[in-house]
């Protein structure tokens, strides 16, 4: 349905990566804030771990001190012009990335009971200041049960999360703009069906072909593995080699089966979207939350030739992104690809200029 989030964005940016883990929980930066918005960016992502703010694994001792430094990349976004959208990558009972949680956020109430805690948290925190500054984003990249049935979730039970965290939200603050991951089922994202709230959004992100976007990524073993050097637009070469290596109950077949044979273009990328922008046209706030392009064994020509066409895409459809990340081997400083960098920065950081000049002509 339409709704007062259709009036916001759409907003362009970077995941800032300070909270990510529990083990790293630094401060965020108020260079980046600077830097994007010189730049001409108006958006970030903080992706973060419920565990950096806690005590003692305690899901209710809360550590004021990691709060205070959220609150700060909030009034850095104020100062800078740029929206905050707080993001619980890590929530209780559930992450898409190792460690497994103690507990099941589909299936236990103690882990639903704690998440809304956490929310209720932020809401309370956050209620004076507008949505036009700051929106949620409830859980990173929730699994379909189809992809894993340890931690994945049907969409059923998936949408009774998501109406249940919006409850305990709107209790505290009912002019939040709140955003919903779509559920990855196989190969795709499904947007959440028939949720009745004029500021709820539905996000995605934006990491096809994953035999281009995450080659050479060590946590995604297909294309650790995969030693070709694949173009875009293009067939992914020499797909049946690899099948032939895996075991045929290998759950990693489907990664190579799903490519094969298949022509990856703006037109397949389109189709792959449909769903959202389908959304957009029905005049929902959609964003594409996470997008890019791992630096590390990537054909140059190919990594731009994607930025090209994902952008100009969501572009026409008045779609905003924020690229993971801004800095690392996804984003434009510090990508770990030497041959990429053609500026040092002032704080001797190395930029990929070429890139940065591309995704600016998309703001």
């Amino acid at each position: 349905m339409s709704g007062e989030a259709s009036l916001f964005g759409p907003w362009r940016g970077f995941n800032l990566l300070e909270k990510f883990t529990y083990q790293r929980n630094s401060p965020f930066l108020e260079l980046d804030f600077k830097r994007m918005a010189e730049w001409g960016f108006d958006f970030v992502r903080l992706p973060m771990d419920y565990r950096c703010w806690i005590i003692d694994g305690d899901y209710y001792r809360i550590n004021e001190k990691t709060l205070k430094e959220i609150d700060q990349a909030v009034e850095f976004g104020k100062k800078y012009g740029i929206h905050v959208d707080i993001n619980f990558h890590r929530a209780p009972g559930y992450c898409i990335n190792p460690p497994a949680e103690p507990l099941n956020l589909w299936r236990d109430e103690e882990a639903l009971e704690a998440c809304e805690y956490h929310w209720r948290l932020f809401a309370e925190r956050y209620k004076n200041i507008p949505s036009s500054q700051v929106s949620f984003n409830l859980v990173n990249e929730p699994l379909g049960s189809d992809v894993n049935k340890d931690i994945g979730a049907d969409m059923e039970t998936y949408k009774r999360f998501v109406e249940r965290m919006l409850r305990v939200i709107r209790e505290v603050d009912p002019d939040r703009l709140v955003i919903a991951d779509g559920l990855i089922t196989k190969g795709h994202y499904e947007p959440v069906p028939g949720i009745d709230d004029p500021l709820f959004g539905q996000s995605f992100h934006m990491y096809e072909p994953a035999w281009l976007t995450h080659l050479g990524a060590s946590w995604t073993y297909p294309w650790y593995i995969y030693e070709e050097q694949p173009e875009y637009p293009g067939i992914a070469p020499n797909l049946e080699k690899y099948l032939e290596k895996l075991p045929r109950d290998s759950p990693h077949r489907r990664s190579y089966l799903r490519y094969l044979n298949v022509r990856v273009d703006r037109e397949w990328l389109k189709n792959w979207m449909k769903p959202y922008l389908d959304l957009k046209e029905k005049g929902v706030f959609v964003h594409c939350g996470e997008l890019g392009v791992y630096a590390k064994k990537v054909p140059r020509q190919s990594q731009l030739n994607w930025y090209r066409d994902v952008l100009s895409l969501l572009s026409e459809h008045k779609i905003g992104w924020a690229q993971w990340n801004l800095r690392g081997p996804f984003g434009i400083i510090n990508t770990g690809r030497e041959e990429f960098h053609s500026e040092t920065l002032p704080n001797g950081d190395r930029l990929d200029r070429e890139l940065l000049n591309l995704i600016r002509s998309y703001l």
